[in-house]
C-alpha cells in the first residue's frame, strides 16, 4: 500500500481527532488508501468505535474484506449496540469466498446478543456500581430488618449478575484468540511449516481462532473445528 508523504507526516503533526477528520475527507474524495493511512494512525492513539468503523469502510471500499471485518469487529467490541456496525459487518461477511456456516445455534446467538448488549467497559462499571449498591442495601436489611431493603438488595443483585455475565462474555471474547485471515489465500497445514500436508484452504475474511503458536506459525481453527497451521503474517488478531 502506498501512503502519500502528507499522510505520513500527519502522524507527527496532527492529533487523533484531526487524523480522523482527515481520514473522513479522504474517504469522501474516494482516496481510500490515504483514508486508511489516516484512520490507522488515529486508531493507534484513540480507542474509538467510530474510527474502527470508518477504517473498516475504507478497507471494504479497497476490496480488502478481511481487514474490513477485522475493524468492524473491533468497533463492535467497543460499541455493541451500534446498528451500523452490525449491518456492515454482516454485509462484509457476505463477500467472503469461504461460505462457512456459523457453528452457533439460534438459542446461542440470542443469548450472545443478550449478554453482549453492553460493552466490556459499561459492564465493568455497572457491575461495580450495582455490587456496591446491593451490598449497602443488604447491610441496611441486616441492621434494620426491613423487608424492603432485602427485596431491593435481591433485585439489584440480579441486575449486577446480568452485567457481570456481560463482563465475562466480552472478556472471554477478548482473550479467546479470535483473528481474521487477511491474505487472499492461505493453506492450513498439518504442522508448522510448508513441508507438511495441506489440510484446508482459507481465503480473505475467514474468521478463526488462534489455538497455538510455534515460531512464525499459528495453529488456527475455523468454526466447526477444522483448521491448520498458517504463517503468522497471513492473519490479524482482533485483540
Amino acid at each position: 500500500m502506498v501512503f502519500f508523504a502528507l499522510v505520513i507526516v500527519t502522524q507527527f503533526e496532527l492529533n487523533p481527532t484531526e487524523l480522523y477528520n482527515l481520514g473522513n475527507e479522504y474517504f469522501e474524495q474516494g482516496k481510500y488508501s490515504e483514508a486508511i493511512a489516516a484512520y490507522e494512525q488515529a486508531s493507534k492513539r484513540l480507542l474509538s468505535a467510530r474510527v474502527f468503523y470508518n477504517l473498516g469502510n475504507a478497507y471494504f471500499k479497497k476490496g480488502m474484506h478481511g481487514m474490513a471485518i477485522l475493524n468492524y469487529r473491533k468497533a463492535l467490541f467497543l460499541s455493541p449496540r451500534d446498528g451500523d456496525v452490525r449491518h456492515n459487518l454482516e454485509f462484509a461477511r457476505n463477500y467472503r469466498v469461504d461460505k462457512i456456516a456459523s457453528s452457533s445455534r439460534p438459542l446461542a446467538r440470542v443469548l450472545s446478543n443478550i449478554f453482549q448488549y453492553v460493552s466490556l467497559f459499561e459492564a465493568q462499571i455497572m457491575t461495580t456500581i450495582l455490587f456496591v449498591t446491593a451490598s449497602f442495601l443488604l447491610s441496611l436489611y441486616i441492621i434494620y430488618r426491613r423487608k424492603s431493603f432485602g427485596y431491593a438488595a435481591i433485585v439489584i443483585a440480579l441486575f449486577c449478575l446480568f452485567f457481570f455475565i456481560n463482563w465475562q462474555v466480552w472478556a472471554a471474547e477478548r482473550n479467546g484468540g479470535y483473528a481474521v485471515v487477511t491474505a487472499p489465500e492461505v493453506k492450513g497445514m498439518s504442522g508448522p511449516g510448508d513441508d507438511y500436508k495441506e489440510i484446508v484452504v482459507m481465503h480473505d475474511g475467514a474468521e478463526v481462532r488462534v489455538r497455538e503458536r510455534r515460531g512464525d506459525y499459528l495453529l488456527i481453527q475455523l468454526p466447526g473445528g477444522i483448521g491448520g497451521w498458517v504463517p503468522m503474517h497471513t492473519i490479524e488478531e482482533i485483540f
